[in-house]
């Protein structure tokens, strides 16, 4: 008997009774001890009487485990009635009437071992451990005591122990292939994601077709970012266990972090296919085709979940009133907001949950409680402890320290390169995150000579290379050559994996916003780098900024407090500003606000920085956005939309909550040609 199945669902939900004993008599012949225990206890929880479950049970239970000296046990109707309740889930009594045998029988290993399952059934995995202990202290060789220790131990947090008591039992017996598939299971739970691949591969070794086994080790490759290993994992489990819906969910997933939007989708609804009521299959569909800007099929999905789930979930309610609010219809978003239970929400969509009912605020004018619900959101996000790992001071001071260094050194002398194929140096979209670099991004691409790459690591590659080989100070010393030529190539390496079918004499585009604060790096890298610098109204991008739930790194979690924000806005474009007077900067300034005045106009003049020409295609960008699949910023949503201007001195909305900041901001705003009110 163990208690790693506890939270499964019966196996007669999915075979007949005669299918089950087969199966379990399979099991049995395999050696698969525990699976056909398994088996045989849901049998005796819907058949209570079934005699061959009762003695397949028996089998198991009298199976040899050892040598086994001055041990008595009860009698094997007595042992079958308690691992029925036991199947029946009646713990309690099991306990009580498992006390009352050990009063007689107190080395009976068996009854200890029920005794210990029940008492993890209900929860007590302390005193599951130690009637555990107690049998092994009689029968230091008993397998099933050992095995079910190291669940007791894993579920109390202890995963050290819980790995040596795993490992105890593939000592004891080492072709048991549960364990082998549990260690790994815990060594992944610990982080040791290739130890943990190991131990996987080794239960496939003894058992080809262990279908749990795949799916466990494709979790693991997905945790460890290998998303294709991953998906190649699932796809096993799927062709070994067709039916396997949370094997297909999980596949799901993984695709869309790749973001292969359509192969994702496809997998969702086969996770329905199987199972209708999965409603994380649901909400995490209708996130696919939302991203995907995919309104009409979202629509339909969304009534197909209304249609599908007995209860409602609160993630396909916050899709609804996203859907509704995405088609402007904000006093609808706004009901259906009203209706949803707030606590009923993970973390992660409470913040989305606020954020969606701010701008719903905002969209009807109600400044004040959209100010507030926003506040709530960025309150939600420092309270995480994904916030406090970020440790956002630390990133504005080392902004500081590093505008220090440029204020006291001497301008440096760059020494040129030969690059090895003319004009083939990337440019360097740059500007404060909410500047509209997304906008600028997707106009750009849409040109057949300009591919873009999106916010990836490709400087933070290099100036890994440059601080491991050389030194972190790249400010007041120049990087040797060898060692630039190494970073470069890191650079370029990590810009390839981002491209794909480009065209000869294309022009690279990499856009990443706060590489405004990277400026060293880049002219360490290239020297001739020219440079894309996006600008809009101070104030606007400070309070667009803080009204986004970023993805947490350490730059975006500056964005959930406003005054940090308008400090890390101020350090940005100074930074920048030295940089491009001391280094001779080759840079074009674009205002989004006169990029949304005249589009052709603005972009033609960036398109001549570039040694490009105007064409008309560029014209409809949000083709090009739509075709993109997913974008993977916030303004994934606007990009798709005609050109609008209600984001245009929105600051003035929330200017009572902003005033205290204006002093501060001042000086660019005066510095880019805005006015202040």
């Amino acid at each position: 008997m163990n208690n790693n199945n506890k939270n499964h669902s019966n196996i007669l939900n999915n075979l007949a009774l005669d299918q089950a004993q087969r199966l379990a008599k399979k099991k049995l012949k395999e050696g698969s001890y525990e699976d056909a225990r398994n088996v045989y206890s849901d049998i005796l929880a819907k058949f209570p009487k079934n005699k061959k479950a009762m003695e397949g049970i028996k089998a198991l239970t009298n199976r040899p485990q050892g040598k086994i000296k001055n041990i008595q046990e009860p009698q094997q109707e007595q042992l079958s009635f308690l691992v029925q309740l036991y199947g029946q889930g009646q713990f309690k009594k099991v306990i009580d009437i498992a006390q009352g045998l050990l009063n007689h029988f107190p080395n009976s290993i068996v009854v200890l071992n029920i005794f210990g399952a029940a008492y993890a059934g209900l929860g007590d995995f302390a005193g599951a451990a130690k009637s555990y202990k107690k049998a092994i202290s009689i029968e230091p060789n008993y397998i099933d005591a050992h095995y079910n220790l190291a669940f007791a131990l894993r579920e109390q947090g202890r995963l050290e122990d819980a790995v040596v008591a795993f490992k105890k039992v593939i000592s004891l017996s080492p072709q048991h292939v549960e364990a082998y598939n549990n260690v790994a299971a815990t060594l992944q739970k610990q982080g040791k994601l290739e130890e943990a691949i190991k131990a996987f591969k080794k239960a496939i070794s003894i058992k080809p077709d262990y279908a749990e086994a795949y799916y466990n080790m494709a979790s693991t490759f997905e945790e460890k970012g290998e998303l294709e290993q991953a998906v190649i994992s699932y796809r096993k489990s799927i062709s070994l266990k067709p039916g396997y819906a949370d094997a297909y969910f999980n596949m799901a997933s993984a695709l869309e972090k790749q973001g292969k939007l359509k192969d994702s989708l496809n997998a969702y609804s086969k996770t329905l296919e199987l199972n209708p009521d999965y409603s994380d299959a649901w909400s995490n569909g209708a996130r696919v085709l939302e991203n995907w800007n995919d309104l009409e099929h979202l629509e339909v999905w969304l009534q197909n979940a209304a249609n599908a789930c007995k209860i409602l979930p609160p993630r396909i309610q916050f899709f609804q009133a996203k859907l509704l609010t995405r088609n402007k219809q904000f006093e609808k978003a706004s009901k259906v907001i009203e209706t949803i239970e707030f606590s009923r929400f993970p973390d992660d969509l409470k913040k989305e949950f606020l954020k969606l009912e701010a701008q719903c605020f905002e969209a009807l004018e109600e400044f004040d409680k959209a100010y507030i619900s926003f506040s709530k959101m960025n309150a939600l996000v420092k309270e995480s402890s994904e916030y406090l790992r970020c440790d956002p001071d630390n990133y504005i001071q080392d902004a500081k320290d590093q505008l220090s260094k440029l204020n006291s050194r001497p301008i440096p002398n760059f020494l040129n390169y030969q690059t090895e194929i003319p004009d083939s140096d990337p440019v360097f979209l740059v500007g404060f995150p909410r500047s509209g670099t997304t906008l600028l991004d997707t106009i750009l691409r849409s040109h057949s000579s300009i591919e873009v790459v999106e916010e990836q690591p490709t400087t933070k590659v290099a100036q890994t290379f440059i601080y491991e080989n050389f030194s972190s100070d790249i400010v007041n010393q120049l990087v040797p050559l060898e060692i630039v030529a190494g970073a470069r190539k890191a650079y370029r390496e990590e810009l390839s994996k981002h491209l794909k079918d480009v065209n000869p004499g294309s022009v690279i585009i990499d856009k990443l916003p706060l590489n405004l604060l990277k400026t060293p790096l880049i002219k360490n890298l290239y020297p001739r780098a020219k440079f894309i610098l996006a600008l809009r109204h101070p104030m606007d991008t400070i309070l667009s900024c803080w009204m986004q739930n970023f993805k947490l790194n350490p730059a975006m979690a500056v964005m959930a407090d406003l005054e940090k924000t308008v400090d890390l806005y101020c350090l940005g474009m100074e930074t920048f500003k030295k940089s491009w007077i001391d280094y001779n900067l080759n840079v074009h300034l674009i205002k989004y606000e006169d990029l949304l005045e005249n589009l052709t106009e603005e972009t033609t003049g960036l398109l001549k920085f570039l040694n490009l020409a105007w064409e008309p295609q560029m014209k409809n960008y949000q083709k090009t956005a739509i075709k993109r699949g997913k974008i993977n910023t916030p303004s994934y949503s606007q990009v798709v939309q005609p050109i609008y201007k209600t984001a245009k001195y929105r600051w003035l909305k929330y200017e009572k909550y902003l005033n205290k900041y204006l002093e501060q901001a001042r000086p660019w705003i005066k510095e880019f040609g805005y006015m202040d009110n």
